[in-house]
């Protein structure tokens, strides 16, 4: 239902962007669309643009943590889209009355398409909130409150209903053939289905031959059926059901991430990025070198070890924010919020993020990436190694200048806080893309200037 109304309402407003493109570029405000060829050229305009929203995922998955994020993820959507959609109109010229049409197409759809979405969003958390998701866990005792610990997590809110079932196919036992009627004789389904559950969850897995009749029984009541084996958890790999013959096999294979084709392009990306916003920023660049200079005298830069990709030690550059001696009788100390060793024009470069820039030459260097989780320091590594489960599949990609835990929670966090930033960068690992990318460098972009903490 959610996925209908987002392709519905992303077809209405691209299909109203080709029309205000096309009366802003031709002057013509009344009659729109007379001619056959303007028709054809918006019918493929939405069309396109609605594939390339399907291939990006934006129909299947949700990363949107904000109605303001939808704004974001849409320019990212558009901006990568421009280009497949600017060669056919070159290469098939038939169908397309103007490059500018597609262009203003393209702007509008920022406002009518993000706008939507951002409502959409909006209105699907209130829903959320009035009518919570329950998930109906169904297992053994010792199984569904791990399980339920774990689906917590993701599902913030959800009402989780646990039965207990110590043998489920005993359970099941005599009822094969009721199960497609309206007393199945099964009471842990009876009860689940009377709660009006939206999820049911089961721990173990039930005999083959009965999955069919209790799809048929669930599936009519909008109930999804899941299975949640203890021993396959979440790691930083992806899992395909696959079929050989008459037997089902579970086949795990590398994150995208992590795959030779990814890396390359990913570090294309990388490449050419920081190559442009070293050109750019390099003003800024001499500016604040030479504050740092006025300020508090050399050296102007500031190199510190740092652990990078596949837990690698690299030297990480950025200008001096603090005293010459910050460190020298406490050793490495967490950041914080305050810190008194940081000068005044410190300061300044933190809250506006100038002293990140000269990682940049990092990035160039292939030692990080322009997106990916930060790059902490060695000691505190080894500590967040010891206490955080799954700490280093954070490092199956090179650490990053932003990232999705840097754009959605402060810059300065407490120690404290490590388990909830690592899971947004697991996050980030598990379903990294490029369009990923481009939507956080944008969104650092648009809150380069308001950081929650510096």
């Amino acid at each position: 239902m959610w996925v209908a109304t987002l392709v519905l309402g992303d077809l209405c407003m691209f299909a109203i962007s080709a029309v205000l493109a096309t009366a802003i570029v031709f002057h013509r405000w009344d009659a729109l669309f007379v001619a056959r060829g303007e028709l054809l050229s918006a019918s493929v305009f939405v069309a396109l643009w609605v594939a390339i929203f399907a291939r990006l995922g934006l129909y299947e998955r949700e990363f949107a943590l904000s109605a303001k994020d939808e704004l974001y993820f849409t320019v990212a959507a558009l901006s990568l889209g421009i280009v497949p959609q600017a060669v056919l109109f070159t290469v098939v010229p038939s169908i397309a009355t103007s490059r500018a049409v597609l262009l203003f197409s393209a702007a509008i759809s920022v406002v009518t398409v993000g706008g939507l979405r951002a409502l959409q969003h909006a209105l699907r958390g209130e829903f959320a909130r009035r009518r919570p998701l329950r998930i109906a866990l169904v297992g053994r005792s010792d199984r569904i409150a791990g399980a339920g610990a774990r689906i917590g997590k993701r599902h913030h809110g959800a009402e989780i209903m646990y039965v207990a079932v110590d043998d489920l196919d005993a359970s099941m036992d005599g009822h094969l053939l009721n199960i497609f009627g309206e007393a199945s004789g099964i009471e842990w389904l009876d009860r689940a289905l009377q709660w009006r559950c939206d999820e049911l969850i089961l721990t173990e897995i039930p005999p083959p031959q009965i999955i069919p009749s209790l799809l048929a029984r669930t599936e009519d009541r909008g109930v999804r059926v899941a299975f949640a084996p203890p021993r396959i958890l979440a790691h930083a790999y992806s899992l395909k059901l696959q079929q050989n013959g008459q037997q089902a096999l579970i086949v795990p294979s590398q994150l995208s991430a992590a795959r030779p084709s990814a890396r390359l392009l990913k570090r294309l990306f990388d490449f050419g990025l920081a190559l442009a916003a070293s050109i750019v920023v390099s003003p800024l660049l001499l500016i604040a070198a030479l504050a740092v200079w006025i300020d508090s005298g050399r050296p102007i830069f500031y190199g510190q070890e740092r652990i990078g990709r596949y837990g690698q030690p690299f030297t990480i550059f950025k200008f001096r924010s603090m005293r010459l001696d910050a460190e020298a009788q406490s050793g490495a100390v967490w950041a914080r919020t305050g810190d008194a060793r940081v000068t005044r024009v410190g300061r300044w470069l933190r809250r506006l993020s100038v002293d990140e820039l000269p990682q940049l030459l990092n990035v160039l260097r292939g030692e990080m990436s322009i997106v990916g989780p930060r790059p902490e320091r060695p000691a505190f590594a080894d500590a967040f190694r010891a206490k955080v489960p799954r700490y280093d599949e954070r490092h199956l990609v090179r650490p990053g200048i932003t990232g999705w835990s840097h754009v959605n929670m402060e810059r300065i966090l407490d120690a404290s806080q490590i388990a909830d930033r690592l899971s947004y960068d697991l996050a980030y690992v598990e379903n990294w893309s490029l369009f990923l990318d481009v939507s956080i460098v944008l969104k650092t972009g648009f809150e380069f200037l308001f950081h929650r903490a510096a």
